[in-house]
Order: structure tokens, then sequence, then C-alpha cells
């Protein structure tokens, strides 16, 4: 490797070492890590596979229900976003290899060795939009050189799985807008674009057929509910603009500053112009929506193979070269402290604010075990859905969610049916005390436990005699006005919550049009 950093070499023959060690060391990382919350809440969705889902479009539960088909072990369940974050650094090489083979080559290497593909070994609703997006851009890449209508209907089919991945995809489709209106080149293939938008149209039509029959769920969510907490503050850019440095790397950015006025000329390169914008129209867009919200860094993921792309438009060998240098000791320690993290004795977990939330993913099965005079007694139930989702991932059975809950992760709504729980024995396990006033109501009668579980304390409700119709009252039609409240411009085939609890009123809005 010492030679890879002072030597003038073909850097080409790094590109299999660099491949073989990055995938090993994530599929160690995805043996190693335990299930997260929102992994095993993605997990129910591929249990019980569906067009759409509450939270997104469905195809991480489709990549989940396939994955099931050979096992339900962590490593396997992660296959998907370990194989697709493997073959984008490869396609980074086909995709440039034509304009600079020995540049091309440079892209696929910082992208395999960047902590972004390193640490990109849990599944979440991302991993098909990154593929997904990749190939979306690689055949309108192709497309704009070869002009075929082919390789536009391949471009939009690719965005159509992106849109059934996330509604991310809708930032890049607006970057592809701007790309045709501001391109003279790509307002001439004006026919392959409409070829592109037709081949889109099957996938949004099946997300919008499962959202009407569905209260429109997903879009509700990602529209309306999950935007509770939104709200300005100054210093919400600044965590974007610390993303950013983050994964571009404060060497790489400040390299690019220092050639700035090579930008202008990078409008000019055709391919790179259409790189430029499927990068950077996001970015803006996000730069905007950070004054309102905290970007999350999976939010980017996508978007940012492209950027390594414009790194080595960008940037000469010399260059790249101290960038390589300066990756291979970033991501090191990326790759360091999560191994720190997974040797830690789960003693060094008890004094901080972690410790419940850290017990419940390093030893779920104990937790199972202290719970196991109960089993076939009580339906188990928690107040959350990431302790829900991991508990049921580990039992084998469906872990309901009691009360409101939050505005994300409502997939629960779907699953359980609360009218079949009349009269049934519930018991809720809760990370804090709980108040009399917030379950007492719900049953026939409660009685309160605790259970010690390795220097913590875990709380029991124990309700017996479940009370579906004061339930519903005081619960569920709080949940049908807060999270069901349908705008009446959109028209509705069912929905589910209503149809089961509130059979003779409608999920509409009294505030919205």
């Amino acid at each position: 490797m010492s030679v890879l950093m002072t030597g003038k070499i073909n850097v080409r023959q790094w590109l299999l070492p660099a491949f073989l060690i990055s995938f090993a060391i994530k599929m160690v990382l995805a043996a190693s890590i335990p299930f997260s919350g929102d992994e095993a809440y993605f997990l129910i969705w591929g249990q019980r596979p569906d067009f759409g889902f509450y939270d997104h479009p469905p195809m991480v539960g489709w990549l989940l229900w396939l994955m099931l088909r050979i096992s339900n072990a962590e490593w396997v369940l992660r296959l998907p976003v370990v194989l697709f974050t493997s073959f984008v650094g490869y396609g980074l090489y086909r995709l440039l290899r034509d304009w600079d083979a020995e540049k091309a080559a440079w892209a696929a290497l910082l992208f395999w060795v960047s902590p972004i593909n390193l640490m990109g070994v849990l599944i979440t609703t991302d991993t098909g939009l990154i593929l997904f997006s990749f190939i979306c851009v690689w055949w309108l890449s192709r497309a704009m050189q070869s002009g075929l209508t082919k390789h536009f209907i391949w471009a939009g089919l690719a965005f159509g799985f992106a849109v059934l991945s996330k509604y991310f995809a809708a930032l890049l489709g607006v970057a592809i807008l701007a790309y045709w209106a501001t391109t003279p080149q790509a307002r001439v293939n004006s026919r392959g674009f409409i070829w592109f938008c037709l081949a889109t149209l099957p996938a949004i039509a099946l997300n919008v057929y499962w959202n009407y029959g569905h209260c429109w769920a997903n879009i509700m969510f990602n529209v309306y509910n999950r935007h509770e907490n939104a709200g300005f503050a100054w210093y919400k850019p600044f965590f974007y603009l610390a993303l950013q440095l983050y994964l571009l790397t404060p060497l790489a950015a400040w390299l690019l500053f220092k050639q700035r006025h090579r930008a202008s000329e990078l409008l000019t390169d055709q391919r790179f112009r259409l790189f430029a914008w499927v990068f950077t129209v996001p970015m803006l867009i996000f730069a905007l929506i950070s004054f309102e919200k905290v970007i999350g860094w999976h939010w980017v993921l996508s978007f940012y193979p492209f950027m390594f792309a414009l790194l080595v438009w960008w940037l000469d060998v010399g260059a790249l070269r101290k960038v390589l240098r300066f990756m291979l000791g970033y991501t090191a320690l990326h790759v360091l402290a999560f191994a720190v993290i997974l040797i830690m004795p789960i003693s060094a977990w008890q004094h901080t604010p972690y410790a419940k939330g850290a017990l419940l993913m390093l030893k779920p099965n104990e937790l199972l075990e202290q719970l196991a005079p109960f089993h076939g007694k009580y339906a188990l139930a928690t107040e959350g859905y990431s302790m829900a989702a991991i508990l049921t991932y580990h039992a084998g059975e469906n872990v309901m969610v009691f009360g409101e809950g939050s505005s994300h992760a409502r997939h629960d709504d779907i699953v359980t049916d609360f009218r079949q729980l009349q009269g049934r024995n519930i018991l809720v396990l809760l990370k804090n005390p709980p108040t009399f006033e917030k379950y007492g109501p719900y049953f026939k009668s409660i009685e309160f436990s605790e259970i010690n579980f390795y220097a913590s304390k875990y709380y029991l409700v124990l309700g017996v005699g479940f009370n579906f119709e004061a339930y519903r009252a005081g619960v569920l039609r709080r949940v049908k006005d807060q999270y069901y409240a349908i705008p009446n411009f959109l028209p509705m085939g069912g929905c589910y919550f209503c149809e089961r609890y509130f059979p003779q009123e409608a999920c509409r809005s009294k505030h919205r049009p």
C-alpha cells in the first residue's frame, strides 16, 4: 500500500484488492452488528409483503422478503445493502472508463475505501434508492451518448424502482428535469425523455393504487405527519454543513475549494454536467430544508456516489492520492470505532443514557427469557416501535405497540387489530415507570412490576381483561384525529384504520381542504 501512496502506479491494479477487502470488512460488520430497531421494523414488512407500507413504498420489504427465503440471519438480511454499495463502486468505474480509465479507477477506489461504502451495512429504505438511483443515472448517461430510445426506457424503469424505494427519488427527478431544461443537447433528445417519463408510470401507478386503498398512509406520513417537530432554527444549517464536510472529508473539501475556478468548466463537459446536476440539485434542496429540519446522513447517500465522479474530474492525480491517503486513515478510524463498540462489555453501557437500548440490541433473547413466565398468559406489547420490532424479530411472533406511539413507524396500525384483543391479558414492557392514568382505564385490573436486567430496570404493566371500547375512545380516536386526517381532495378507495375501528366515520381532516 505504501507504493500506492508514494509512487506512480497503475491504480487499476488496486481495484480488485480494494473491492475484496472492503467487501470482507462489510461482511464482518454485517455479521457482528446486532439488528437495529429500524431494521427489525423493516423486516416486519418483509414478513408480510405488500405493494406498500405505512412509512414508505415497498422496495425494502420486497428485498427482505427475498432474503428471508434464504435465512433470517442478520448477515443474510443485510446482503442487499452490502452488495448494492459494492456494485456502485464498480458502476462508477464502468460509467467513467470510456472517458478516462485511470480517473475511473480512482473514482471506484476512493468510493470503496470511503466510510460511505464501508459503513453501508444496515438495511434501510435507502438500500434500494442507492442502487436504482445510480442505475437510472447510468442509463441516462448512456442514453445521452447513444440517443437510443431503449436506454431512456431503461433509465425510466430504474427511476420507477427508485420511486418504489423512497420518496427522495423525487429529488433525483427534479435534478433530471433541471438538467433537461438547461442542457441544449438534452432538449434535442426530448423524445427520449418522454419515453423516460412513460417508463416510470407503472411504478408510480402501483404506489398510488396502494395508497388509494390504504388511507394514503405513506404519502400522509411523508407529506404531513412526519413533520410535526419541524421548525426554523438558526443552528440547523450548520449541522448540514458539518454533514457535508464529514461525508466529503475536510481534505477533499479544501482541495476542491483551492481549485474552485474549475467549477465553471464542469458544466461544459456534457457527461459530467449530468453528474453535477444529480448531485448539486438535491444537495441545494436539502440545504433549504436544513433551516427547518436536521438533515440525516442517510438522506443524502443515494446522491453521493456522483460526488466521486465529480471529484476525479475536478482534481489531478496528485491531489487524488492525497485524498486517498487521508481517506484510508479516516475510514480506519470508523472501523476501529465500530470494533471497540462491538467488543465493549455490557457493564460499559450501564451508566449511560443508552444502557437499556444497548441491552435490547445485545441481549434480546435473555430479556425474552425474563418474560417467559408470562408467555401464553399475556399478549406482549411495548409502547414504542423499536423495542416492539426487535422483540418481534427475536421472539418469532408479533409484539404489538400499545398506546398512541409517535408519528413514525406506525405500521403496527396495519398489523394489529385491537378488536381481537377484547378481554385478553396484555403485558406492556417499558423502559420508564408507568402511571395508572395511562394504562388503568383500558383494563379490568392492572398490576405494575419490575425486572432487573444487567443492573438496568425494566417495567411491566400486567393488564387483565383488555377493554377495547375504552381503548378505542381513549387512544384510537386520538390516533385517528392526529395521523389519519386525510385531506378532502384525495379520493379514498379504502382505509384500514377507519374501516376497522370507526366504520361509521370517514378518515377526513377538518382543517385540510
